[in-house]
């Protein structure tokens, strides 16, 4: 369950338990610094409301005013992810990572996929190994097989705030979160430590987490799908 403020009654206690100061070191260092900031907010508003996250940045003495400037911006870039919907980009990112298939083929594990990663039971599905699909019907799969995918996870993060786990997440986040809901199944995805960690708002353990989920020895492409995720997820 996530814990609020109140548990961790001192900056260091909150420093320590979030285990912020390796990330803040890297925060001083870092070219990239938006990336670092997306986690070290995620990890904030884990325990804090926004305005506390805000007012713990701008009195940490150990920040930079830029740092603080960093950290700040990034605060209303987290939402509830009732209030999101995957985005153009987040579209385009399923259908880049899938790519066009235009002539049917097995899967061997049973299935039989075509289009834009659309996938079947070869027993059940009106389409043969061989079938040459159209890029406009290979469309047409594609919105319905994402509108899937985002009803899926709409449900379990509904099901999580009926059991008073509310969490923020960022439009990358979300978008990726669907991205691994396509690609695996919403089913597969459920069990994932990924989703586990998530959960937690565990925000830091959820992106790394992401290299691993999921891979299969016959699908080896999926060890480079899965590194582009990790990078969606933690860049703002």
């Amino acid at each position: 369950m996530i814990k609020t403020f109140e548990n961790y009654n001192s900056e260091f206690l909150l420093v320590e338990k979030l285990e912020l100061q390796p990330l803040f070191d890297q925060l001083k260092k870092s070219v990239n610094k938006k990336i670092i900031a997306t986690i070290i907010v995620g990890s904030l508003l884990s325990i804090l409301n926004p305005a506390q996250a805000m007012n713990y940045i701008e009195n940490n003495s150990d920040l930079s005013s830029k740092d603080k400037i960093e950290l700040v911006n990034v605060i209303p870039t987290y939402k509830y992810p009732k209030n999101l919907k995957l985005s153009q980009k987040g579209w385009d990112f399923i259908r880049d990572n899938e790519k066009f298939i235009e002539v049917a083929r097995k899967l061997g594990d049973g299935m039989i996929t075509v289009g834009y990663g659309h996938a079947e039971p070869i027993k059940t599905s009106k389409y043969k190994v061989g079938y040459k699909m159209s890029k406009t019907e290979a469309h047409r799969l594609f919105l319905e097989d994402v509108n899937i995918a985002a009803r899926g996870v709409k449900r379990i993060f509904k099901e999580w705030e009926n059991i008073g786990i509310k969490i923020k997440i960022t439009q990358n986040q979300y978008d990726v979160i669907v991205d691994l809901a396509y690609n695996m199944g919403i089913s597969n995805l459920r069990q994932t430590k990924f989703v586990q960690a998530l959960k937690k708002y565990d925000l830091q353990k959820a992106a790394n987490l992401i290299r691993e989920t999921g891979l299969e020895e016959d699908f080896p492409g999926l060890e480079e799908r899965r590194k582009k995720e990790f990078i969606k997820f933690i860049t703002n």
